[in-house]
């Protein structure tokens, strides 16, 4: 049997990519993992056959049920290393990547239900874009994300024309 965090990572892995699919972009899950996880990528068509334009975003995906809500962020306490890799590949990389967190209930039994007519993954994913200051912290870094930020197929279109300047639409 996997081990349950192999399970939270691979489930937010098939929650993500099915939004970024429903999104009409293609997902792209990265082999080896160097802080992204997942790309965003732009399929158009040229002459009736279709074309990869490439990345739009990268995605750096956390499984947790250690999150809060309070008030109208949640609450997510991110390793400090995860966090300054986040603040470096936001300074020093050409295409952006958002962190997405994947809140799941902390009731393992309920995190997936499937019957003939739907597949239900709870809860949802939330995005952030790191915007402080590498931290000095030696084991972990508080984020709040704002629950606004919820990850849904519009919220992917709408994610890679503000970062293109409306140019992907």
């Amino acid at each position: 049997m996997l081990p349950t965090q192999t399970i939270e990572e691979l489930i937010s892995m098939s929650y993500v990519s099915a939004v970024i699919a429903s999104s009409g972009f293609a997902p792209n899950t990265i082999a080896k993992d160097y802080g992204v996880d997942l790309e965003v990528r732009r399929i158009e068509t040229f002459n009736s056959k279709r074309i990869d334009l490439g990345v739009v975003l990268e995605f750096q995906l956390k499984a947790s049920i250690n999150w809060e809500t309070k008030d109208d962020h949640v609450i997510f306490d991110l390793e400090a290393d995860a966090y300054n890799r986040l603040v470096f590949r936001r300074d020093n990389a050409s295409t952006p990547c958002v962190l997405v967190l994947c809140c799941l209930p902390k009731e393992e039994n309920s995190w997936l239900h499937v019957c003939e007519d739907e597949l239900v993954i709870k809860k949802c994913c939330y995005y952030h874009f790191i915007d402080g200051k590498e931290t000095g912290n030696s084991s972990s870094k508080r984020i709040k994300i704002p629950r606004t930020q919820l990850l849904t197929p519009l919220s992917i279109q709408e994610l890679s024309k503000s970062n293109y300047g409306g140019a992907l639409s």
